[in-house]
């Protein structure tokens, strides 16, 4: 019995010392057959920003750190690059395309501290500008909740791979939300 609590508490201390980069993010099939059956309008992405006070660089998950996943290492750049790729993934990307979708990163938050059950929630500011007109604005959350455990080195990279899946859900309420929908449709 001593045996096991020694390890379990060694897997606690050494689990709470890890920094992690953000893993790449993956275009989900769910959104990418949002996008293909929207229309085939092409759409640039500009560049996403944090609202004063969002955590933009490191999120801490008992002790452990999740740092920024975007090319830059922030987690603005995380959103604008999961948007490139999944846009990509549709067939719906030109950088050059006179629809353009920027915005800023609003909330940002991941809580692997409850023994049960963990929670993240990702918001941006989205605006999407035609031919330099806005053409939509709005804020989107999303939550997401997963178990959680007891154990650190069980918690911490759930923690971790639910930030992803959080992202994901947020960039799909953007691709269902019908005023996007119109906002970025091919011009009549």
């Amino acid at each position: 019995m001593y045996r096991i609590l020694a390890t379990a508490s060694l897997g606690l201390l050494l689990a709470g010392c890890v920094t992690v980069h953000a893993t790449a993010y993956q275009p989900s099939i769910e959104n990418t057959q949002a996008l293909s059956s929207e229309g085939n309008s092409k759409i640039a992405v500009d560049a996403f920003n944090a609202a004063n006070g969002v955590e933009n660089r490191s999120l801490s998950v008992r002790g452990s750190q999740l740092t920024g996943g975007g090319s830059d290492g922030t987690f603005a750049t995380y959103v604008h690059d999961a948007l490139q790729a999944e846009l990509q993934t549709a067939g719906r990307y030109d950088q050059a395309s006179q629809i353009r979708l920027s915005g800023t990163l609003t909330r940002n938050d991941l809580n692997g501290a409850n023994m049960s059950v963990g929670t993240a929630q990702v918001g941006a500011r989205f605006v999407v500008t035609r031919q330099n007109t806005k053409v939509y604005d709005k804020e989107l959350v999303a939550d997401h909740h997963w178990d959680s455990s007891f154990v650190g080195a069980i918690a911490i990279p759930a923690a971790m791979q639910n930030y992803t899946t959080t992202l994901q859900k947020l960039v799909a309420q953007l691709f269902a939300d019908p005023d996007f929908v119109k906002a970025s449709a091919p011009a009549p």
